[in-house]
């Protein structure tokens, strides 16, 4: 994963290739070829939802200030999936194509969509699940421009769907006979080898120092710091629900000092520090993911995306991803 620069525009992005390849099977005998239809995938819950989030996305007529960030989210989630025409049997695509968007509403389904399928995605989020809620993060930062009313439901729904999620969670745990002990801290040598929501957990103790550090610094009015209270409360969400995702997590312990690599000293680099905190915590989140159930995963994420909006770093997307193993998907 590679974060994105900091100014607001179009997002460089590998773009993901669709991993729905078709078998085309073949029985020879007596000189004789005989061609069967190709054997047609079984698509997951996720498959699923990528193909309608792509047909929300070509159906979306952009205006001007939304026309780069919907071009890199279609880029993103890749084309609709198509059954292959010639069939026997003629197999319907997974989801229909729907009528024409507006930019609000467009962007509105596709975050939509996301929150609503988020509980039969499973336990953890896979590589093509990362990319639609990182579109999701995205269409809701431009949504909240767009539509505020409309951006504000669809983050109420989200809570729900994390409720949900916790909620199945911790049922989960509780039978598993595998209970957290948040008051253990790992020594060093452990540390090394810990758990990605441990590494997660430190982020935000980390982003948490840079807040208080920073927001002293920051104007008044500024949104970075009237926000720094709700921002350091999601924080503290963070480290309190991670040890909760799974059975083998060890707490680490807060600091008293962290070592900054962007030391706030006036607004520019107070700015500047919360940016490479948000930044670092979305690295951790990354590397989590198969810890994270999708809607948390998104929570999280849209969180971040709107701290680091506040602290001038608007970004359509958070992450870029080189490459992706089928194997991994989920």
């Amino acid at each position: 994963m590679r974060r994105q620069g900091s100014v607001r525009g179009p997002v460089r992005r590998t773009v993901l290739a669709a991993a729905f390849g078709l078998v085309t099977a073949g029985a020879a005998g007596c000189g004789i070829r005989l061609d069967r239809d190709p054997q047609m995938p079984d698509l997951s819950p996720v498959d699923t939802l990528r193909d309608a989030v792509a047909r929300t996305l070509a159906a979306t007529t952009a205006d001007e200030g939304t026309a780069d960030a919907i071009s890199a989210f279609a880029a993103a989630v890749g084309p609709p999936w198509n059954p292959p025409e010639g069939l026997a049997e003629p197999v319907a695509p997974p989801n229909p194509d729907p009528a024409p968007f507006a930019a609000a509403e467009g962007l509105a389904d596709a975050a939509r969509r996301f929150v609503a399928a988020a509980p039969a995605l499973g336990r953890r989020t896979g590589l093509t699940a990362v990319v639609l809620a990182d579109v999701a993060a995205g269409a809701l930062l431009h949504l909240s421009d767009l539509d505020p009313e409309a951006a504000g439901s669809i983050r109420g729904e989200l809570a729900d769907a994390v409720r949900t999620a916790l909620d199945v969670g911790l049922t989960d745990q509780a039978g598993s006979g595998a209970p957290v002990d948040p008051g253990a801290h790992p020594s060093p040598a452990e540390r090394d080898e810990a758990h990605p929501l441990a590494a997660l957990i430190t982020a935000s103790h980390i982003a948490e120092y840079v807040y208080e550090r920073a927001s002293v610094h920051l104007a008044a009015d500024s949104p970075a710091r009237r926000e720094s209270h709700a921002r350091i409360a999601g924080l503290r969400g963070i480290m309190a629900i991670a040890p909760t995702l799974a059975d083998d997590v060890t707490v680490p312990s807060s600091a008293p000092a962290w070592k900054l690599g962007e030391r706030p000293d006036d607004g520019p680099t107070a700015l500047a520090a919360i940016r490479g905190a948000e930044d670092a915590l979305v690295e951790r989140l990354w590397s989590a993911r198969s810890a994270v159930p999708p809607a948390v995963f998104l929570s999280w994420l849209d969180d971040s995306a709107r701290a680091r909006r506040r602290a001038d770093g608007f970004q359509d997307l958070r992450f870029e991803v080189a490459q992706r193993s089928p194997e991994e998907d989920g």
